[in-house]
């Protein structure tokens, strides 16, 4: 049985590069956003989604403070259904530092849910996030309504791996850091 979770395990990363087919032409979807921005602070979230073939891959970003560099993070478990506009998805974050015993800090580990539909205008739902350095307390949950944006600061990439490669580098400086 292990084997076969080691297995699988292994093959997630070349499922996900199978499920990215060549010929399949890379589309924007759309920029969705709640974000509001004072002289310093942004309040808000912004979902930004493309589409390969029939998968569906994105960045989620959430602020809370100043504003400048807003954390994001990658769509994980990511489940569309182009009928109905169900979409759910799963993201990492670290929007912030934490402050432990005998004052030690340590970067977020914030975990997104969003559950909703994506309309023409808009996508709809409820985002619950978890403080995953504190298991314990309840997750908070927000009703949303992020609206389309133009998409000027969208990505512009031919193909999966363009776009992939792209993400990378964002990542490094503005991604989760578990």
């Amino acid at each position: 049985m292990w084997i076969l979770l080691v297995v699988m395990a292994l093959a997630q990363p070349a499922a996900r590069a199978l499920a990215q087919s060549p010929a399949a032409p890379l589309s924007v979807i759309g920029e969705f956003s709640s974000m509001k921005f004072t002289e310093e602070h942004a309040y808000g979230y912004t979902v930004q989604l493309w589409q390969q073939g029939h998968q569906v891959f994105g960045f989620f970003e959430s602020s809370e403070g100043l504003a400048g560099d807003t954390p994001i993070g990658i769509l994980d478990d990511v489940q569309f259904d182009p009928r109905s506009g169900s979409l759910s998805f799963k993201a990492k974050l670290t929007i912030g530092v934490v402050l432990l015993a005998q004052g030690r800090q340590e970067p977020s580990r914030d975990l997104f849910e969003f559950r909703g539909t994506l309309e023409r205008a808009a996508l709809v739902g409820t985002i619950r996030h978890w403080d995953m350095l504190r298991p314990q307390a309840k997750p908070v949950t927000s009703q949303v309504r992020l609206r389309r944006q133009s998409g000027e600061n969208m990505l512009e990439t031919r193909s999966y791996a363009e776009w992939e490669k792209s993400a990378d580098e964002i990542l490094k400086f503005r991604g989760p850091k578990w």
